[in-house]
């Protein structure tokens, strides 16, 4: 059959799109649900999702005329801009992070004991905001380097962080991304209701334990509820950042639109942190393999085009991320490519001997066709390399 590859921009009502069977990390943006592309209305819906490009069957197709489509057309940018080098940022939001964590701690410990007070919380929450403004790769690349032992206190951060920078990579106004980071940081709140031994078992939870652990999410929304004044949206968040596109999630099997927006991103943050992080039953999981799991989850767990746009946000290979390249050079991703996201700009820091380089040279690999990465390293082929440091020295 006759096939044609075309942009979304592109798209006409009458073109019949096809499923070439590209690999997704290849082309994670391709739109490839097969069949006729019928209105306006379905190009302008499939471009909000993130999707970028498309193949269709000139034989299939009976191309009607449309008014050409652009992204400047229907207000959507394809990135966050950065304001603040990275190595700045980094410098000036260290601190914030660690402040969250030790907050994060302290008040869901206070939580269990009953006293509820979100004011502390709130100047916390605007520095995440704040970060993410003025560069967005700083806390989310920050989010992936640091470790904690204690992994609930930690995620909460890391949650809220991560929901932020994809508010802002949607459009949400700073009013929105402020309730969404509050309810990032308070979505597990009801876990400290959930006996110790459940909740650290360094091993597979029984069903009766899963079922114990599930009550979370309801607990922690009415938990919160006895907030005199807290928004609705914050109580959504936390109460569905487990339910399921296709109603396979819980409490309340929500499906589609009856999950609210904080209720999705929370979903696709919390999956991402809770994958590739430490915790005490299995090691950091390299973010790629991480979102690789996730697009496999994508039909039943998420909205279409949601999670897409995510990966976008981050890019294939997160900011931070180590990684080893075809010419056996080892180095870190300092700068994701939204157009190619195979292609990122690289620190490389090693050389094929395990010579150091100093300082890092960076390689844009979009400008060196014969350099790729061969794979993202793991946490033990990757720790002689210092990646906040390296980040750190970056002035992009």
């Amino acid at each position: 059959m006759p096939v044609l590859h075309v942009s979304v921009e592109d798209l006409r009502p009458g073109m019949y799109i096809v499923d070439m069977g590209l690999s997704w990390i290849d082309h994670p943006y391709l739109y490839a649900k097969e069949g006729l592309i019928r209105s306006h209305a379905q190009i302008v819906e499939i471009i909000h999702q993130g999707f970028a490009e498309a193949y269709y069957d000139t034989e299939q197709s009976n191309i009607q005329p449309a008014e050409p489509i652009t992204l400047k057309s229907l207000g959507i940018s394809p990135a966050v801009p950065k304001i603040v080098p990275l190595g700045e940022e980094l410098e000036q939001v260290e601190n914030t992070y660690s402040d969250c964590v030790r907050h994060a701690k302290e008040f869901m410990l206070e939580a269990r004991n009953g006293t509820v007070d979100l004011e502390p919380s709130r100047p916390l929450v605007q520095g995440i905001i704040d970060s993410v403004n003025r560069n967005i790769d700083a806390l989310t690349s920050l989010a992936k380097i640091k470790h904690y032992d204690e992994y609930t206190f930690a995620h909460c951060v890391n949650v809220s962080i991560f929901s932020v920078a994809f508010g802002k990579y949607l459009g949400l106004d700073q009013k929105r991304l402020f309730l969404l980071g509050m309810a990032g940081l308070f979505h597990d709140l009801g876990k400290m209701q959930v006996p110790v031994e459940i909740l650290n078992a360094p091993r597979r939870l029984t069903d009766e334990e899963f079922a114990v652990m599930k009550t979370h999410a309801l607990l922690g929304q009415k938990t919160l509820a006895s907030v005199k004044g807290i928004a609705p949206e914050i109580l959504m968040g936390v109460g569905q950042h487990h339910e399921k596109h296709d109603g396979s999630g819980y409490p309340d099997c929500l499906v589609g639109s009856g999950i609210s927006l904080f209720g999705r991103i929370l979903s696709v943050a919390d999956c991402y942190d809770a994958l590739s992080s430490k915790r005490v039953y299995k090691d950091a999981m390299p973010p790629t393999k991480a979102l690789s799991i996730m697009f496999e989850m994508r039909k039943g767990a998420w909205e279409p085009g949601l999670l897409e746009r995510f990966i976008k946000m981050l890019g294939i290979y997160p900011v931070g991320t180590p990684v080893e390249l075809t010419s056996g050079f080892k180095g870190v991703v300092a700068k994701s490519n939204p157009v190619m996201p195979m292609q990122p700009v690289a620190a490389v820091v090693r050389a094929p001997d395990g010579r150091g380089i100093v300082p890092p040279r960076t390689v844009d690999l979009a400008k060196h066709a014969g350099i790729k990465i061969t794979h993202p390293l793991t946490a033990g082929e990757a720790e002689d390399i210092d990646i906040l440091s390296i980040l750190k020295s970056l002035g992009n």
